[in-house]
């Protein structure tokens, strides 16, 4: 079973909520789970259950040193409080790990190959998101292949796979045909937040 995805569906909702917030949510997930009180969590890393709980609402942010003796108290890697960082293997697994808890990521052996896929309830929008999304990046994928394979010169070639990353480097914002610049979905933004308070 996953959990509700607190990240939402944009970069500015993730954002919204910082890396302290995201780091509190693990620490009151792993605390919980373990039957263990913020007062006694608190005391194995020398600090108050006040102040524990300031750190799981995301009021105060823990530095690393900390989060390593929280880890050490919970017995766990200190990876599994800290944001993923994918640039290495063990940075990598704890994202599945995560993805697995916010859209019920799903491992599968497909022809002697490990395969990752979302759950299969499309009536949850966020698992039908992901998997759409999946789909786009392969149909994207799969196309600038064939487009390379049929390239006529190198310098084509080029063009075809820099295009594709600006695709993804661009993304969400590169699915749609004529996407709108940043200051004026900004302004639009902006209006409609005038709009909505006024209706209140």
């Amino acid at each position: 079973m996953y959990a509700y995805n607190p990240f939402g569906e944009s970069l500015e909702d993730f954002d919204r909520e910082n890396t302290g917030s995201r780091i509190g949510r693990r620490i009151r997930a792993i605390r919980t789970e373990q039957n263990m009180s913020q007062g006694e969590l608190g005391e194995k890393v020398g600090l108050n259950a006040n102040r524990i709980q300031q750190y799981e609402n995301g009021a105060r942010n823990p530095k690393f040193a900390l989060c390593k003796q929280i880890a050490e108290a919970l017995e766990v890697e200190a990876s599994a409080l800290l944001d993923p960082q994918v640039a290495s293997y063990i940075g990598a697994m704890y994202a599945f790990f995560e993805m697995e808890t916010l859209f019920d990521l799903r491992i599968k052996e497909v022809d002697g190959q490990m395969c990752i896929c979302f759950g299969e309830n499309q009536l949850d929008a966020r698992i039908s998101s992901m998997n759409s999304n999946l789909k786009m990046w392969y149909e994207r994928r799969k196309q600038m292949e064939e487009d390379v394979i049929n390239a006529e010169s190198e310098e084509k070639k080029k063009d075809i796979i820099h295009e594709y990353h600006m695709w993804e480097w661009n993304f969400p914002h590169s699915t749609v045909k004529n996407p709108m610049k940043k200051s004026e979905r900004a302004k639009m933004e902006r209006a409609a937040k005038k709009i909505e308070k006024a209706m209140k």
